[in-house]
C-alpha cells in the first residue's frame, strides 16, 4: 500500500554538514530526502524527477534560493511548493519571496515541526 503521507523532498542548503542533518531528520520523519548543495543542482533534479517539495537555504553559490524558485515557476508550471529557510531575513526579502510563490521564508534556525507541517498539508 502506498503511504501518501511520506513525501520526497529535495534539500537545497550549501552548508554540508546542515544538509546531511536536513536529509536525516526528513527521513526520521518518514520522508525521502535528497540534499544538493546549491540551487542549480537541485534545479536539474526537480526538473528531471518527480518531487513533492522543496526546502532551500537563500544563500548559495551557483544558484540562490530565490532564483531557485523563480527558475522553477518558468520552467517547471505545476513546480512542487518552495519552502525558503535562511539566516539573513529581512522584510523585502520576504517579500520577493512570497511574490515568487514561495511557501513561506523562514529564519534559521528553525524547528522541524513547522517543515512538518508544511508536508502534511
Amino acid at each position: 500500500m502506498l503511504d501518501k503521507t511520506k513525501k520526497k523532498v529535495v534539500i537545497a542548503e550549501d552548508e554540508t554538514t546542515l544538509n546531511e542533518i536536513y536529509v536525516e531528520i526528513l527521513e526520521d520523519l518518514g520522508h525521502e530526502a535528497v540534499g544538493f548543495e546549491d540551487g542549480a543542482t537541485a534545479l536539474d533534479y526537480i526538473l528531471k524527477n518527480e518531487v513533492d517539495f522543496v526546502v532551500s537555504d537563500l544563500k548559495m553559490p551557483i544558484m540562490d534560493g530565490l532564483t531557485l524558485l523563480k527558475e522553477l515557476r518558468k520552467r517547471h508550471p505545476s513546480h512542487p511548493p518552495v519552502l525558503i529557510i535562511t539566516g539573513y531575513f529581512n522584510p523585502q526579502i520576504r517579500k520577493d519571496a512570497l511574490k515568487f510563490g514561495v511557501v513561506d521564508l523562514i529564519s534559521k534556525p528553525f524547528d522541524f515541526e513547522k517543515i512538518s507541517e508544511y508536508l502534511d498539508r
